[in-house]
């Protein structure tokens, strides 16, 4: 991956698909961070098929540089670090694909500089810290500080994904066990990731959204429940849905093709 040198720390990204181009929107994924045995790579590419992809990792995470401040980081600020990304790249307008976490991150550009975001899709989102969202994030922090870590994956993996994925996949879950029980669970770092989440509140930004916008959620999520992306489409003026059923929290990997089916169309049916 390249590496952007920047003042706030470097963020390394990759070009997936077509060379950037003077004028040119390219897309920008706003990954998951957690990954099954599959992972993003194969709905990154095929987007990447009709768009160029940029693909990058938050500061602190991957191979990017740790932000200047130590703690929480709140969705405003990893929003300001994309928009130093992009502006190192000098581009001025993108298409943002947005997922959990993301959402968020992608809400606060939106907010921040609305000019520069060309259409959003929402995967998986959430609208404020409920009473659900509250006590689901805080069950996470408690297994993360009392369960050993091949229990806290299995616990984790268990949340994200449905059972027919885990059967189908589940060669490919044992060998990421077989990693994970030799890894130390940093339940401080797992807690401060969730501060930032609880904290923001899109209900004071969706209404505002004036980009094209497509909103896309699995009915049997059980971390970020279907009532989330429903709301966020009545409140988003002229937002479109695309539901899954048996999709869990991680569509991207777990409805892979129809997902970057809908999420193309939706591009190409405002900008073509």
């Amino acid at each position: 991956m390249p590496l952007a040198k920047l003042f706030g720390g470097d963020i390394h990204y990759e070009i997936n698909g077509h060379p950037i181009k003077s004028q040119s929107t390219p897309v920008i994924i706003l990954k998951p961070l957690s990954r099954g045995p599959v992972g993003v790579q194969p709905f990154i590419s095929l987007l990447s098929e009709n768009f160029t992809v940029i693909n990058y990792d938050q500061r602190g995470l991957g191979q990017s540089q740790p932000p200047l401040n130590s703690g929480p980081v709140s969705m405003k600020e990893r929003a300001t670090e994309i928009f130093e990304l992009l502006d190192s790249l000098s581009i001025n307008k993108v298409h943002l694909v947005c997922h959990s976490t993301g959402c968020g991150i992608g809400l606060s550009m939106t907010d921040m500089h609305p000019k520069r975001v060309s259409s959003i899709v929402l995967i998986s989102p959430w609208t404020h810290a409920d009473n659900h969202l509250l006590k689901m994030q805080n069950l996470r922090v408690s297994a993360a500080k009392a369960l050993e870590p091949l229990d806290y994956f299995r616990f984790n993996i268990s949340l994200l994904y449905p059972t027919h994925y885990r059967r189908d996949h589940e060669e490919g879950f044992s060998e990421m066990e077989l990693v994970s029980q030799n890894l130390k669970v940093d339940s401080k770092f797992i807690s401060e990731g969730l501060i930032p989440i609880l904290e923001f509140d899109s209900r004071e930004i969706t209404h505002k959204v004036k980009c094209p916008a497509l909103i896309s959620f699995s009915t049997d999520d059980q971390l970020m429940p279907p009532w989330f992306g429903k709301s966020m489409a009545k409140d988003i003026p002229g937002a479109e849905l695309l539901v899954f059923k048996n999709g869990g929290h991680m569509v991207p990997e777990t409805c892979t093709v129809e997902l970057a089916s809908g999420i193309i169309k939706f591009i190409k049916e405002y900008h073509p």
